[in-house]
Formats: structure tokens, C-alpha cells, sequence
């Protein structure tokens, strides 16, 4: 079942390839911000990295230039934060944002073995994707409360010939509805976020 919805939340993506005492670190700095922290992956053709993610409490707060000092301080790449309501966009920005289509979904029924096989497979797929069709898909996933995976991908990456400043590529909607239809996720949600880099 697709679900698109008028969206409300702000979260981060954070780099956790670092040592465990930095990542204590960044984790205490951006426990005053945020909440719902958990320990993620992201998957590209490229392989797997280890993320943090979180969801921002409150709008206004000072998070993006935080997490820009953290990534600085300890060489947090990458680091993204997506906003999905107009209201959480700091006054102020000094990054760029951009918009770009989410697709996220979740899989149910899962535990750390059945992620592991998901995450074999995910990977084969999305590296045939990749070397078949040319579409770069790099998807964040994490293992949430009761054995539900949750996984989002945005249309982030610019085509190699464009030289514009606008993100994505137009056969990447067309390809995440190939993969839903191969992987069968529950509670799909499309939308258009604002997105930055750090």
C-alpha cells in the first residue's frame, strides 16, 4: 500500500564509520537535539557504511550548524539532514538545500539474521541496477522496534553530463517502483523533501 502524506518530521544522517569514542561523543552532542537515535546503514553499489540516524526535536533549533561543526571536527562524511516540513527550515540557512523525492518503506517480521540476508540481496540489486541501467540508488536502512526495517532513499545524485544545480535523475522514480515491486515492502511513502549535504 503507497502512502503519500503531508509530512512533519526533520531527522539526520550521520556518518558512523568513525571510533567508538568519537561516536560516544557525537552521540551525547546530538542527544540534546535529538531523539529516536539508532544505529543504521547505508547501501550503495559502491557497498555499505555505517550511519547514525536521528529525528530533530524541535524546529528552529541550531542542529544543522552543529552537525556541520561535528562533521568538521571529526570527519563525519556524509552527513545529511532532511527536512519534510516547510516550517522546520532554519530563517537563517546557510547551507544549500534542494528538493528531492523520498521513497521510504518498511519490512516487517524482520530480526538481525533476515536483515542480513535483505541487506545481501538489497546490495546484488541495487549493483545490477547500477551496472544495467546506469541509476545510482543509495538507500539508509535501520532495524527499528518490533523486528520493522526501515528503509528511505532519495534522488540525490545529479547525472554525470548535467551541469546544473539541481539534483536527481528523471529514471530514478521509475526504478524505486521496480524495487518495491521485487523486495514487497509495506507502508511506502513518496514525497518531496528538502535535503543538504554537509
Amino acid at each position: 500500500m503507497e502512502k503519500k502524506e503531508i509530512a512533519k518530521k526533520q531527522y539526520a544522517l550521520v556518518d558512523a564509520m568513525a571510533a567508538p569514542e568519537v561516536l560516544t561523543s557525537v552521540k551525547s552532542v546530538i542527544s540534546v537535539y535529538g531523539q529516536r537515535i539508532r544505529d543504521g546503514f547505508v547501501l550503495t553499489p559502491h557497498g555499505e557504511a555505517k550511519v547514525i540516524f536521528f529525528e530533530v526535536k524541535k524546529k528552529e533549533c541550531p542542529i544543522v550548524d552543529v552537525l556541520t561543526n561535528l562533521a568538521e571536527r571529526y570527519s563525519l562524511y556524509p552527513t545529511y539532514v532532511v527536512q519534510e516540513h516547510k516550517d522546520h527550515l532554519p530563517k537563517n540557512a546557510k547551507n544549500t538545500w534542494y528538493m528531492v523525492d523520498e521513497v521510504k518503506f518498511e519490512l516487517p517480521g524482520m530480526d538481525e539474521e533476515k536483515l542480513e540476508a535483505f541487506k545481501a540481496d538489497y546490495l546484488q540489486m541495487i549493483k545490477e541496477i547500477y551496472r544495467e541501467d546506469s541509476v545510482f540508488i543509495k538507500s539508509f536502512i535501520y532495524l527499528g522496534k518490533g523486528g520493522i526495517v526501515h528503509v528511505m532513499s532519495f534522488n540525490s545524485e545529479r547525472s554525470p553530463k548535467y551541469r546544473g544545480t539541481m539534483l536527481g535523475v528523471p529514471e530514478w522514480n521509475e526504478t524505486l517502483d521496480k524495487i518495491i515491486g521485487r523486495v514487497q515492502p509495506e507502508n511506502i511513502v513518496k514525497m518531496a523533501v528538502r535535503y543538504t549535504n554537509l
